[in-house]
């Protein structure tokens, strides 16, 4: 999830564990324990931007990891808080660490980046993709119960009684709503390729930005060359057939690439749900487009696109060396339609169709220029 969910929900576990014995420091422990296993991005400087794909949720978001950093952080957490009137016994220090520590590795084990939580004995990525990395409805309860137990001593029994059990109630109904949704959308999309005639390999399902209304699939068809996405709102009427676009995948034009480290990474980490394309204006270069990921809806002079948030370009230098880059950067060209792009996300998952569900869409691969 965003690091502010995570240092959200950090101090929620602050407020639950320690609140009572130090009031508002707990939930600044918290905020610093609920942010502490994303600090692997330190060492971004040091990596290519592939090899940050593999190494951010790695080692600190794992199992192992939370048993060492509730037995170190614990004590230390314990020695600092040795006054009778604040004293905390090293048992419910370990106890808030690993309890702060694990919700954080296990919220991102909810979106479709995936968390490695059986390092160091497996790189596997655990992803359910049942939560937007970013979510509202998710986060803004858990900072108003921040606000209003910050505000009440912290020896009114309101604080944990009413506003934090409430909160925590609250998140557990939200999970288990998308589980039970997800589902209801799985249903949905086996039954639309059904209807259509695909016989699919494999498929997957995520919601979209900061809702679990909108939902995006995509399938990967039998002859593992074809890929299908549909989108489908639980506010559509029963009468509404969202349009499926299909494409093929294109996996040959890596071929001439298939000596590129960063390839090899960028296809792990998109597990083979990725469209290739080239501009054949740039021979020695090819984008991957991760599928996996979602996409922005956004509107442009050339029409309604859907831009991947992950697309990266590799380049074969004239040494025979390769070279790869982030195709976009929001902050260059993403953040001008970001706006727009949220604004179509919430009109569609309120089940308005226009061109979504009649299929008057293109992919950022279909405006290239021929």
């Amino acid at each position: 999830m965003d690091s502010i969910t995570q240092a959200a929900l950090g101090a929620l576990c602050g407020e639950l564990v320690l609140g009572k014995k130090l009031g508002n420091k707990g939930i600044l422990w918290g905020l610093l324990f609920g942010t502490l296993p994303d600090l692997d991005i330190i060492a971004y400087p040091f990596l290519t931007a592939s090899e940050q794909l593999g190494w951010h949720r790695g080692i600190s978001h794992s199992i192992f990891m939370m048993f060492v950093a509730a037995a170190l952080f614990g004590w230390l957490l314990h020695k600092i808080h040795q006054k009778k009137d604040a004293e905390i016994s090293y048992a419910r220090a370990a106890w808030f660490v690993f309890l702060a520590w694990s919700t954080h590795v296990l919220i991102d084990c909810f979106n479709t980046y995936g968390t490695m939580i059986l390092e160091p004995f497996s790189s596997k990525r655990i992803s359910i993709n049942n939560l937007f990395i970013i979510d509202l409805f998710f986060l803004v309860p858990i900072l108003i119960c921040l606000i209003l137990a910050m505000v009440w001593g912290r020896k009114n029994p309101a604080r944990r009684m009413k506003i934090t059990t409430i909160t925590s109630c609250w998140l557990c109904i939200y999970f288990l709503a998308s589980l039970v949704i997800k589902q209801i959308a799985n249903n949905h999309f086996e039954q639309l390729l059904t209807e259509k005639g695909i016989v699919k390999e494999r498929m997957m399902t995520a919601p979209t930005f900061s809702n679990i209304f909108l939902w995006r699939m995509v399938a990967e068809d039998h002859d593992g060359e074809t890929i299908h996405t549909s989108y489908w709102s639980l506010l559509d009427s029963k009468d509404q057939q969202p349009a499926i676009l299909s494409f093929k995948k294109d996996h040959q034009l890596e071929v001439s690439f298939q000596d590129s480290a960063d390839l090899k990474a960028l296809t792990s980490f998109t597990g083979g749900l990725h469209k290739t394309y080239q501009d054949p204006r740039q021979p020695n270069t090819i984008y991957i487009a991760a599928l996996n990921m979602g996409e922005m809806h956004i509107n442009t002079a050339d029409g309604n696109e859907l831009r991947p948030a992950f697309i990266w370009k590799i380049t074969r230098n004239d040494d025979e060396t390769f070279s790869l880059d982030r195709a976009f950067k929001m902050s260059k060209d993403g953040s001008k339609y970001l706006k727009k792009a949220v604004s179509n996300t919430v009109n569609r998952a309120l089940g308005n169709t226009d061109h979504w569900m009649k299929g008057d869409i293109k992919w950022t691969w279909d405006l290239i220029e021929q």
